[in-house]
C-alpha cells in the first residue's frame, strides 16, 4: 500500500474519529503508529519505506509512532535511515530487534545510535500505559545464536510497573508472546501479564503487539489479544527459494534480497485506542508481491501457517475496560 492509498483508507474508514489538539488528552481517542522489521541491512529501498511512514503518519496526525525492530545496526551509514525516523513531529518510540545488533554491536551500542534511554521502558500516551519489552535477554543455558528471552530482572521490572499503573496498557516486544519458538519463557511473561488487574478485578493489559516473524497473525491467550505486526519490507524464504528481483547492479549491492519475497509497497499500521468507547483498532495496509509469491515458489514451513504469509496487515479490533 503506497502512502496516498494508506491516507485515503484513512479517511475513508475510520472507526474513530481524528484527534483534535487541545481536547483533554485522557478523553480524547489516541492514534500510535506502528511499523516493524524495516530492515535496512537487507532491503534495498529501506529508506523509501521509512519515508512513506513518517510522512503517512504525520498525516494522519498520528500521535507518537514506535518500531518494533529488526530495524536497522548502530553504523555509521545508517544515521540518515534514523533521522528519517526522528524527523516525525511527535514522540518516537524504539523496541530492539535480533538482527539490530548483527556485525558484532552490543545492545549498548544500538541504544546510543538510535538515542534511546533503556532497553526496555514503559510511558504514558494519552490515558494509556505503554510497555516495551526487549526480548534479546540471554538464558543462564545459553549456546549461541539469537536468544529471546526475558530475564528475572527484566520481568521484575515488568511486574512492578504493572502494579504502579491505573492504566489501560498496552504491551510491545520484537520477539512473540505466543508462539512455541519464540521467546521461551513466555508462559512465565504472560502469567505475569494476566495477573495484572484493575482495582475493580478487570484485566489491565488490552493488548499485546510484536513483529519479528513477517507474518500477518492474531489469537488471544487468557483474555488477551496477541498481534503480529508484518514486516514492512519482505517475508523471508531462504536460499533453497533464491531468486533474483533486482537488476544486476542493485543485486549485487544488496545480495540478500535474492533470499527473500519483498512487498512492492511498505506495510505499516495505525493503533486507534478509544477511552470512552473502551476499544482499540489497528488499521489495515495492503501490498503485492515482487515477482514471484512464496506460494508461486512452493514454500513451505513447519513453523508458521501458510495463510499468515501474505503482503498485508488485516484489520483488527479489540475491547478493554
Amino acid at each position: 500500500m503506497h502512502r496516498r492509498q494508506f491516507l485515503a483508507a484513512l479517511a475513508g474508514g475510520s472507526l474513530l474519529p481524528l484527534a483534535v489538539r487541545g481536547d483533554d488528552p485522557a478523553a480524547r481517542p489516541l492514534r500510535l503508529g506502528i511499523i516493524s522489521d524495516v530492515h535496512k541491512d537487507i532491503i534495498h529501498d529501506a529508506d523509501v519505506r521509512l519515508q512513506a511512514f513518517v510522512d503517512a503518519m504525520t498525516e494522519a496526525r498520528a500521535d507518537a509512532i514506535l518500531q518494533l525492530g529488526d530495524f536497522c545496526t548502530p553504523r555509521p551509514e545508517n544515521q540518515g535511515f534514523v533521522e528519517r525516523f526522528q524527523a516525525f513531529a511527535g514522540p518516537k518510540y524504539h523496541v530492539l530487534g535480533n538482527h539490530d545488533t548483527d556485525g558484532g554491536f552490543q545492545r549498548s551500542d544500538v541504544l546510543a545510535f538510535w538515542g534511546i534511554p533503556a532497553r526496555y521502558q514503559s510511558f504514558d500516551l494519552g490515558a494509556f500505559h505503554f510497555i516495551l519489552l526487549d526480548s534479546n535477554d540471554r538464558p543462564d543455558d545459553f549456546q549461541g545464536g539469537y536468544p529471546s528471552f526475558l530475564a528475572e530482572d527484566q520481568i521484575a521490572w515488568l511486574e512492578a510497573d504493572l502494579a504502579a499503573t491505573r492504566r489501560n496498557t498496552f504491551v510491545f516486544s520484537h520477539h512473540s508472546l505466543e508462539r512455541p519458538l519464540c521467546i521461551r519463557n513466555q508462559a512465565r511473561v504472560r502469567a505475569v501479564l494476566e495477573a495484572a488487574r484493575m482495582p475493580d478485578g478487570r484485566r489491565k493489559v488490552a493488548a499485546c503487539f510484536n513483529g519479528h516473524w513477517h507474518i500477518d497473525h492474531a489469537r488471544v491467550i487468557g483474555g488477551i489479544p496477541y498481534h503480529h505486526i508484518n514486516s514492512s519490507s519482505y517475508y523471508w524464504l531462504g536460499d533453497r527459494y533464491r531468486r533474483d528481483r533486482l537488476a544486476p547492479d542493485q543485486s549485487r549491492r544488496f545480495p540478500t534480497v535474492a533470499l527473500t519475497a519483498p512487498y512492492t509497497a511498505p506495510l505499516f499500521t495505525l493503533l486507534e485506542v478509544d477511552p470512552a468507547a473502551g476499544r482499540f483498532s489497528i488499521r489495515a495496509a495492503n501490498s503485492g508481491w515482487m515477482g514471484p509469491s512464496p506460494a508461486d515458489l512452493g514454500f513451505s514451513s513447519t513453523a508458521v501457517d501458510l495463510d499468515t504469509i501474505r503482503p498485508e496487515i488485516r484489520a483488527a479490533a479489540g475491547s478493554f475496560g
